[in-house]
């Protein structure tokens, strides 16, 4: 028998520290219940979900944008901002362009002309179904007192004559019968019903909701979409998910041509407005350019300006003739001044005066000739008359009368000649006065004709244009928008019922492992053997299953059942472990209380005895006796009574278990006072002396080691200590004070058992044959399944 087991027993030291992909299986199907469950939550709610979720459609419409003539690009600017300012042309980027599409005020505008604020509904159990136009009725607003709330009505019995509305908050519905166009007012609203199309009575249920259009708009909005359709194009894309496929296509439509009217409009109105612009500033422009062209006419006028270039060459050949006739005068003034000086000379007296002297006075010329003709005279007389000759007298007389006239003739031209300077320097100073003010009246006439010319420019430039936005506004006005087709729906996109599906099917797995998962990293506690191995490195014998707590008492090894199976392995791991011990002195402890320590030392102890071996099993858990009081023990004699002295014949004290004649158990005995100070005393030594020699086995049950250093003084005695795990009940971090007794070597030969190991996947991961034996742990599990289905439970 205990060859069978030694292939099955695994050195932890050197097994593999992994799970398998079968044992997290096995694992996680212990859990079925709470998949199940899980599974039909979310399944469930997924089609619950379908049956209440309203069905979407896509509509899609594309809207080209075409540049202007003079815009090649979309993000450049006309080369004439004023013609773009007076004919209302929009330059910037297609970003523009979509938000200006998604604006409110567009938006608005199309629920006001197309109605899309009043919506028809067919009334179903889970969902209302949107018709749009399918309706056999209308709803026409006729006069609307308050626009800030909406208006939903229930519309039934539908009939030839007439229908029964309901309307209201279901606590106080009313309900009326209606004619169909028969005005009626709720709150504000005053509206008729008009039949569309031919009346088939029936039963069925509709709904008409008419919404502000604001909230209409925001609605529209918010299901919206605009981007461009590819960057190298100007083309837009408007999209819209929405109950309605028609209802999609045809806001899209609207969108498009009410955004198309816009354009038109705006062009319209900035030719007007460049109209009525032109006019104002042609009439502005017009007086201006009068007011500079009379200006113009004065300042010549007053000036004398006629043509600047001819005045200007002929003042200033006037100024060199006025300065040569000058230089002659001075001239002359110079020969009539040497004339005076030479008749009123006495040195002279006698002499012929030369006549060619520059001096164009024929008096004085001919008075010169007389004067010389008379010198003459005297000249050919003189040597044939005397001095005293009448002749010479008369002649003499005649000279000095010439004289006195040539002298008075050439006062009166020395006269002239200095008039006529006069007259020729004041000549000469208004012709130098006029050259020299000529450049300042110049360049004022030249700043009035350049306000001329502007003026003239602006006025001709504005005339220009007048006649051009006269032949624009006049003409048919072209949008620079252009819808590519009709808009068009795809679907429905929404719900996807596939994706849903997967999604609950998702949701229905992932759910329960995501508890599991959560209740594992939550639990400080072991929960499976890999939980040990991953911290520890020491063998582990065995595994004991899970016991229920009203079978968990006294010997359970006496059958062949499960339990009995493993107390067996954990024999013959042990005598594999120590085949060269002749004898043994087993340890048993564990960390805290409540671990099954007493129960593994009887049943190990009886597992050990049933061979035919002689096994002494000593309570020396002296502070809470378990077996004892396991067994029914009434004898409170005992070890401590041996060790006080009180008892001195061991043979007195042992009790024999039942059918098994050779395992012998030393009750604890009566409670000492400090059982740690009893275990140290002399008698010790003599004890384990004497037990040796009777017994194969001495299986000792001790006091946890984690509470208390019985363990510890005890362990001088021992070959062989076995520290006891339990699922779920020992702690994690209890492991690491284990590993600290390995490092210290503080117990000898240091085995593990793990108890209370709930087989099947959930909790640990037993040896391969385990669970052929666990019917009655299965009974177990088919008793109270919903507790499996609680990760976080101790």
């Amino acid at each position: 028998m205990e060859d069978d087991y030694k292939e099955v027993f695994i050195d932890t030291a050197e097994a593999k520290n992994t799970v398998s992909m079968k044992e997290l299986v096995i694992k996680y199907l212990s859990y079925w219940p709470l998949f199940i469950l899980s599974l039909a939550v979310c399944l469930g709610g997924a089609f619950l979900y379908l049956r209440g979720a309203t069905t979407k459609y896509a509509a899609t419409a594309m809207l080209l944008v075409r540049p202007d003539s003079k815009n090649a690009s979309m993000a450049t600017y006309s080369s004439d901002p004023i013609n773009d300012v007076l004919t209302g042309k929009r330059t910037g980027s297609l970003n523009n362009e979509l938000q200006m599409i998604r604006s409110v005020d567009l938006l608005k505008r199309v629920v006001i002309k197309n109605e899309y604020n009043i919506s028809y509904y067919i009334v179903g159990s889970f969902k209302n179904t949107d018709i749009y136009l399918n309706a056999p009725f209308r709803l026409i607003l006729q006069n609307i007192s308050d626009s800030s709330t909406g208006l939903s009505i229930v519309l039934k019995n539908i009939t030839n004559t007439g229908v029964t509305m309901e309307y209201g908050p279901k606590d106080s519905l009313k309900t009326i019968k209606l004619s169909w166009n028969t005005p009626y007012l709720i709150n504000g609203k005053q509206f008729v019903l008009a039949p569309r199309g031919k009346i088939v009575p029936g039963n069925g249920k509709f709904m008409a909701v008419w919404t502000p259009v604001e909230q209409t708009a925001g609605e529209i909005l918010s299901k919206l979409t605009a981007k461009v359709f590819d960057p190298s194009t100007t083309i837009l894309e408007l999209d819209m998910i929405i109950e309605n496929a028609d209802r999609g296509k045809d806001i899209l439509n609207s969108i498009c041509k009410e955004y198309n009217m816009v354009d038109l409009e705006d062009k319209n109105t900035a030719s007007r407005n460049a109209l009525r612009f032109i006019e104002d500033r042609i009439d502005i422009v017009g007086t201006e350019l009068s007011g500079v062209e009379q200006g113009l006419e004065s300042y010549q006028g007053q000036n004398q300006l006629v043509n600047v270039e001819t005045q200007s060459s002929q003042s200033f050949a006037n100024t060199n003739q006025v300065s040569k006739e000058l230089l002659d005068i001075n001239i002359q003034q110079g020969v009539v001044k040497n004339l005076q000086n030479y008749f009123n000379n006495p040195s002279s007296l006698g002499k012929l005066v030369p006549t060619s002297l520059g001096i164009n006075d024929l008096t004085l010329g001919n008075l010169i000739s007389k004067y010389n003709e008379l010198e003459l005279e005297k000249q050919r007389q003189k040597p044939l008359l005397s001095n005293n000759s009448a002749v010479i007298k008369d002649l003499d007389n005649q000279i000095n009368d010439v004289k006195g006239s040539v002298l008075e003739n050439l006062q009166n031209i020395t006269k002239n000649l200095s008039l006529q300077e006069k007259s020729l320097q004041q000549k000469n100073n208004q012709y130098k006065d006029f050259l020299t003010s000529l450049p300042r009246k110049e360049r004022m006439m030249q700043e009035i004709k350049r306000k001329q010319s502007i003026s003239e420019g602006l006025y001709l430039y504005l005339l220009q244009k007048r006649e051009e936005t006269s032949i624009s506004a006049g003409s048919s006005n072209v949008s620079i928008y252009k819808q590519l087709g009709g808009a068009y729906a795809v679907g429905p996109v929404s719900p996807n019922k596939m994706n849903i599906a997967l999604i609950a099917l998702a949701c229905g797995i992932l759910l329960p492992l995501g508890l599991i998962k959560g209740g594992e990293q939550f639990n400080d506690k072991i929960m499976s053997r890999h939980d040990v191995t991953n911290r520890l490195h020491s063998p582990i014998l065995g595994e004991l299953t899970h016991i229920p707590k009203r079978r968990a008492k006294g010997i359970l090894v006496m059958n062949r059942d499960l339990i009995g199976e493993q107390f067996r392995l954990i024999r013959t791991n042990l005598s594999l472990l120590e085949k060269n011990a002749d004898k043994q002195v087993i340890l048993i402890t564990s960390s805290v209380t409540s671990e099954g320590k007493s129960f593994i030392s009887l049943n190990l102890a009886s597992v050990l005895a049933i061979p035919g071996k002689k096994v002494a099993l000593l309570e020396f858990d002296m502070r809470k006796p378990g077996i004892s009081k396991t067994l029914g023990f009434k004898d409170n004699t005992g070890l401590s009574d041996y060790l006080t002295g009180e008892a001195n014949d061991l043979s007195e004290i042992y009790k024999v278990a039942d059918n098994i004649p050779t395992l012998h158990i030393y009750p604890a005995g009566t409670i000492p006072i400090n059982p740690a100070d009893l275990l140290v005393n002399t008698k010790m030594n003599s004890l384990f002396q004497v037990l040796k020699t009777r017994y194969d086995y001495i299986i000792i049950d001790t006091a946890p080691v984690g509470l208390v250093t019985d363990a510890f003084i005890l362990n001088k005695f021992c070959d062989t200590a076995i520290y006891i795990l339990r699922q779920r009940h020992t702690l994690k971090r209890q492991l690491d004070f284990v590993n600290d007794i390995l490092a210290n070597n503080r117990f000898h030969n240091l085995k593990l058992i793990l108890n209370d190991v709930k087989t099947g996947g959930k909790y640990g991961y037993g040896y391969g044959y385990t669970q052929n034996y666990n019917y009655n742990y299965g009974a177990e599990i088919k008793k109270a399944w919903w507790k499996k289905m609680i990760p976080f439970r101790a």
